[in-house]
């Protein structure tokens, strides 16, 4: 009776299990193919779209082209620019555009012919929107398309803007539309519903403007509208029902003889019950000759095995603890680990964690160092636990050893070399001081936040690029090695001292260090700097110049202390270097000015505040005015006029001297514009400029841009480029700018390193005699001989000379005779502004006096002009 109710209730459970395997394999089918057929419908769905929106990019691709091709007409940019003629020119080439506007770059509108009679859906500010943003260099200079939807259903329309670019700056903006019906794309027989094209406002809308089913939309590439389309839900829900029925079907024939099976094993195990406690019971039996087979297995294991007493006294050991430790059995029982194998190397954080664990009778792993019997050490990684003995109940520990000496071993190498890494990359490697980054580090994670007061001294060596270059580099790296030798041993224990750059290095003092103790060092190091250096038998003799800054009296705190110092390192080097500086409230308040200044240079240069000065040049013999040149001031707004000593040093070292010499170039340009319409012809102009100036092509742009009449353009260089600059690229500049008409100058020659090659080989139309040269002669007959030397030099190579620093009627006459051409200088005219010139000019040709009458004449007019 019994059996049979065993059974009835196993043929339930069974029957249920059944039942609800089948439920769940559809359940389970439903689910795991519900979301794969949603994505595959879907995806048909998004490729289909996808092909349309690639059409839809084809058709804009083919309409911007046209667009694309008008904006980068060169006479449309032109004309945009504001240059006059064009007009017709660019009517005809926007004359295949529809709903064309031109703009300019300040967004006026230059063109505007509308020819479709239906209008625009696009109001004005939508093409030229952006285009402000773009001239100041805040947006990218790209084409932008806009969107609108037609009347009906699939017709839209496009406006494309333009941006006209020249040299990447923005001209001006092209405005056109284009009107599409997309009926042949959009439509579809299939079973989308809806298929629209739509802005990203409307797209977020539709969901909520149709009956349901589902969204899919594809964005149009490169473009900001989408095409989108609503999906019949029905037709996955009826897939998704098939699918499930089939599943149910094949289920039902599937699990049928599995659990047939397992009803029937089922029952046998319901009416032998007792078979499972038999079998229990031998287990029992067993056990005992199992723990020998385990001892067994601990004998032939590899790693070492030892047993212990609750005392922690060895009671057996397998082979390859004798192995491994070098003792036999006998040699190990009755020790305790801690006598047999620890030693003075022992790490007492794992002796410890050990003895804690056996005293709480609880399992621990750890690495320990052990001692072979040779006395030679190694490394274990241990494991020990507790154990009952199974005949008497008594406490035993078990413990388990690897050697794990090679795996610490290479650890500790990587560890080493990781370390080594580390130091290298935070030490120079000629001097083996600490580096800029190590510095940083310091002053970072020490000194700016911390609140004891440092000090900090900037050291700069003097004449270094003397030894460099007089007795070559590796003189130079044994200068800086002895240097930093130095620096090692003078500064205290806790002092920092790390080379930052080339020739370059610092000295951060103790906590405290103070004002006296950095002056004391700083004469220290002066001293023993200044002191001659002998390498390989050459002398070498350097300098240095040291900048103080402290945060103990303060004027700074910790986290200016470097750029401190190097300001008062820069004071030091300005005033004869070979000295020291410390950082004071006047350095401050020079440090405070030049960042006002350097601020107030860049919104000059932003508001067009530099203009030119211009300086006649006068015929040596018909004394005829022939050119001018063109200086640099700084119209200040609150102080006026600046001369170039005022502010061009630290436009050089803002790197922004490029911005000056085309602000000036572009305004001299336009003032021999002015001149020239006025009818007061000016034969030259000379510009200043420098290598960066002369290699840019902007000189050509504004020299093409303003139309001067007949005045040539001269370029003024430096002498230093006939030794400096002997690249053919710089040759084949210079053939360039002749060929476009330009006239080369060299300026100041004989300053410097006046080359004759170099001369010959730049061939110069013009140079000019620098001041310091012409100064001497009316007393020094050495310095006539000189001048008349050059003068015969330039003649020889076909080469016009021009004196500057004129300053007196026997200057000029002295000169004439030497054969100078042209002469510039204060006994004709200072430096003039644009009314001033004017003036000059009509005061000179309107008295049409000669020589050095009519000269004289206009100094009296005009007055000592500055």
């Amino acid at each position: 009776m019994v059996r049979y109710g065993f059974t009835a209730r196993f043929l339930r459970l069974t029957v249920a299990g059944y039942l609800a395997s089948i439920v769940t394999v559809a359940a389970a089918v439903w689910f795991a193919s519900a979301p794969v057929l949603h994505d595959m419908q879907n995806g048909a769905k998004r490729v289909h779209l996808e092909t349309k929106a690639n059409v839809i990019a084809g058709l804009l691709d083919d309409v911007m082209a046209n667009g694309r091709a008008v904006s980068s007409d060169q006479n449309t940019i032109a004309f945009a620019s504001g240059e006059t003629g064009l007009e017709q020119d660019t009517k005809t080439r926007l004359s295949d555009l529809t709903n064309v506007r031109l703009f300019d770059s300040l967004g006026r509108v230059l063109f505007n012919r509308p020819t479709l009679s239906a209008g625009s859906p696009f109001l004005e500010v939508e093409g030229k929107e952006g285009l402000a943003e773009m001239v100041a260099g805040r947006r990218a200079l790209l084409p932008r398309v806009l969107y609108r939807p037609g009347d009906s259903k699939f017709e839209a329309h496009f406006q494309i803007s333009i941006p006209l670019l020249y040299e990447n700056t923005v001209a001006g903006l092209l405005v056109y539309e284009s009107h599409m019906d997309l009926t042949a794309v959009l439509s579809s027989a299939d079973d989308v519903l809806v298929t629209m094209l739509l802005t990203p406002f409307q797209k977020d809308k539709w969901a909520s403007w149709t009956d349901g089913g589902e969204i899919i939309d594809v964005q149009i590439p490169d473009h900001s509208f989408f095409v989108a389309a609503q999906t019949d839900r029905s037709v996955f829900e009826s897939i998704g029902l098939d699918l499930v029925l089939t599943a149910i079907s094949v289920a039902m024939v599937a699990l049928l003889l599995p659990f047939a099976l397992m009803a029937f094993s089922g029952m046998r195990a319901i009416v032998r019950p007792h078979k499972d406690l038999l079998e229990s019971q031998n287990l029992l039996a067993e056990k005992q000759g199992e723990l020998e087979e385990l001892a067994q297995i601990a004998e032939m294991a590899s790693e070492s095995v030892t047993v212990t007493d609750e005392n922690t006294r060895i009671i057996w050991v397998n082979r390859a603890f004798t192995t491994m430790t070098g003792f036999s059995v006998e040699e190990a029982v009755g020790q305790t680990p801690r006598q047999l194998l620890q030693g003075p190397e022992t790490n007492k954080e794992a002796r410890n964690e050990i003895r804690q664990a056996v005293q709480a009778r609880r399992p621990v792993q750890t690495e320990i160092i052990n001692y072979h019997k040779d006395g030679s050490r190694y490394w274990i990684k241990l494991s020990i636990a507790p154990l009952i003995s199974l005949r008497t109940g008594e406490l035993r520990f078990t413990a388990i050893a690897t050697d794990v000496t090679e795996a610490k071993e290479a650890q500790h190498t990587i560890s080493e070399a990781k370390r080594e890494t580390e130091h290298q990359a935070r030490h120079d490697p000629l001097t083996a001081l600490p580096n800029r980054r190590y510095l940083d580090e310091v002053l970072e994670s020490e000194v700016c936040n911390s609140a004891a007061a440092r000090t900090l001294i900037r050291v700069d060596l003097d004449h270094f690029k003397n030894v460099n270059d007089t007795l070559g580099h590796a003189a130079g790296d044994f200068v800086l090695v002895e240097v930093a030798n130095c620096l090692r041993r003078s500064i205290g224990p806790n002092d920092l001292a790390a080379r930052v750059g080339g020739d370059e290095f610092v000295i951060l003092l103790a906590v405290d260090g103070n004002t006296d103790k950095a002056k004391a060092l700083t004469e220290k190091l002066r001293v023993q700097l200044g002191t001659d250096m002998v390498f390989e038998g050459k002398t070498c003799r350097i300098g240095a110049s040291f900048g103080i800054a402290t945060a103990s009296e303060g004027l700074v705190g910790n986290e200016d202390l470097l750029k401190s110092a190097d300001a008062a390192l820069y004071v030091a080097k300005d005033t004869g270097r070979n000295t020291t500086t410390l950082y004071t409230p006047d350095v401050h308040h020079a440090v405070l000015a030049k960042r006002k200044l350097s601020s107030e240079i860049e919104q000059g240069i932003a508001r067009g505040e530099f203009i030119a000065f211009f300086q006649p040049q006068i015929d040596a013999l018909t004394e005829e005015l022939v050119g001018v040149e063109a200086l640099v001031r700084w119209w200040h707004p609150t102080r006026g006029i600046l001369p170039p000593n005022e502010f061009l040093k630290v436009a050089e070292q803002l790197r922004i001297l490029s911005d000056i010499d085309r602000q000036v170039f572009a305004y001299g340009l336009d003032c021999m514009r002015i001149l020239n319409e006025d009818g007061l012809r000016i034969p030259k102009i000379s510009f200043n400029v420098g290598m960066h100036q002369l290699m840019n092509p902007v000189i050509d742009y504004l020299a093409g841009q303003v139309k001067i009449g007949n005045t040539r353009v001269s370029l003024e260089v430096l002498e230093s480029v006939l030794i400096e600059e002997d690249a053919s690229g710089f040759q084949a500049r210079i053939s360039e700018l002749r060929d476009m008409g330009f006239t080369i100058e060299v300026d100041d020659f004989g300053s410097g390193h006046a080359s004759v090659v170099g001369l010959k080989a730049l061939n110069p139309d013009i140079m000019k005699l620098d001041r310091v040269l012409v100064a001497p002669v009316t007393e020094s007959a050495s310095a006539r001989t000189l001048i008349k030397s050059m003068v015969e030099i330039g003649k020889a190579l076909g080469i016009s000379v021009t004196a500057e620093g004129i300053e007196t009627a026997e200057h000029a006459a002295i000169m004439r005779d030497l054969g100078c051409d042209t002469f510039q200088g204060y006994y004709f005219a200072r430096p003039m502004d644009f009314d001033q010139l004017r003036e000059f000019i009509k005061d000179g040709y309107d008295t049409k006096l000669d020589g050095v009458a009519s000269i004289a004449v206009q100094r009296d007019r005009l007055g000592d002009i500055k």
